[in-house]
């Protein structure tokens, strides 16, 4: 596929084939519309930072100085061409979801270590990471490595306030609440007291995230790379033991359930009960993580919406604990603590 002229020689990025049995991170960018996602893209697609990153934009927005290379296609294309740039990274706009994009990409695969996916300002981030563990074929190639969310300090209370008809959760709120990193941006347009107030806010809809203060979109990109959020590697939710209250009008928090010695079968019941058996009919649950605390020792557990996986971890914790972290809508720790508490000291069913 054709790439555009950068006036400089591009080096050959080809890997041995061996190096290309390595799976791809993949990096969800999240946020609305103006939170400073393009932002951020163009800003890792310009600096130096020696990393290959390959980079998935959907709203490749008005006035940016590399849009006219950047054109989607008029007649329905799913993406436009991907372009190597002076930095060593791909790039390419795309008008859906970016999946299409993705299966495309991989054809370059030993060009890049990283891609970077955002997805549209009024999107839920949800259904777009469940793809990489239910689809058989992208999994094989790539893993979700992370949710990173923008939030803009200036309109955030706004956004995540307004309205939406019976029964329709707030893209806002939705995105923060999936979120693995919040990148809390344009801190230059808020004073002091307002940046901690929409912090505080934001940690009581997702107290289980890392978050990042910047302006302009400016990150380390060490700090939202390389996360492992869906792993046995990620950091262990015993970190996170918000019990805070919820956020007031939306009814989304976190809340965090403890147990002992138990077995992941035990767990998967109660997992199954939240997610698919219609047990609890007015809860959602936007993200999980956890560890389940064996014998034998221990197992990871992370899931978006009503899709979770399993890893075995390879450091145990020290405290020897069952520590599920749930963030959604209507969660009653007491309710779930007891029925976890039961089903986790109930007999194993043969």
């Amino acid at each position: 596929m054709k790439m555009s002229d950068s006036g400089d020689e591009c080096p050959d990025l080809i890997l041995p084939p061996v190096k290309c049995d390595k799976k791809v991170p993949v990096t969800i960018i999240t946020g609305q519309l103006g939170a400073g996602k393009t932002t951020l893209l163009t800003y890792i697609l310009k600096v130096q930072h020696g990393k290959r990153i390959a980079v998935i934009l959907n709203e490749f927005g008005a006035g940016s100085a590399d849009e006219k290379s950047l054109a989607v296609g008029e007649n329905g294309e799913t993406f436009s061409e991907w372009l190597e740039l002076r930095n060593g990274c791909l790039c390419c706009s795309v008008k859906d979801n970016g999946v299409k994009a993705i299966e495309m990409l991989m054809e370059k695969k030993g060009k890049f270590d990283y891609i970077l996916l955002e997805t549209t300002g009024i999107a839920d981030p949800g259904p777009v990471a469940s793809i990489f563990w239910l689809d058989e074929e992208l999994g094989s190639d790539l893993y979700l490595d992370g949710i990173v969310t923008l939030v803009d300090a200036k309109h955030c209370l706004a956004q995540i306030s307004e309205d939406r008809p019976e029964g329709v959760i707030n893209e806002a709120l939705q995105q923060i609440a999936t979120a693995d990193v919040i990148v809390l941006n344009k801190l230059d347009l808020v004073s002091p007291s307002e940046v901690e107030r929409v912090e505080s806010t934001v940690t009581s809809i997702n107290g289980a995230s890392k978050i990042l203060r910047t302006e302009q979109s400016k990150v380390d990109l060490d700090s939202i790379l390389d996360l492992q959020a869906y792993s046995g590697l990620a950091e262990q939710p015993t970190k996170f033991l918000s019990q805070g209250t919820p956020h007031l009008s939306s009814g989304i928090g976190t809340v965090t359930l403890h147990h002992g010695i138990t077995t992941l079968t035990r767990v998967e019941r109660f997992l199954q009960a939240l997610l698919w058996e219609d047990v609890y009919p007015n809860i959602k649950i936007y993200r999980l993580k956890g560890v389940v605390q064996e014998r034998e020792g221990q197992i990871m557990v992370q899931g978006v919406q009503d899709t979770y996986d399993t890893y075995p971890i390879k450091s145990s914790t020290s405290n020897g604990q069952t520590t599920l972290v749930l963030i959604g809508r209507n969660l009653d720790i007491q309710i779930f603590q007891s029925d976890f508490t039961k089903i986790c000291d109930s007999e194993e069913e043969s």
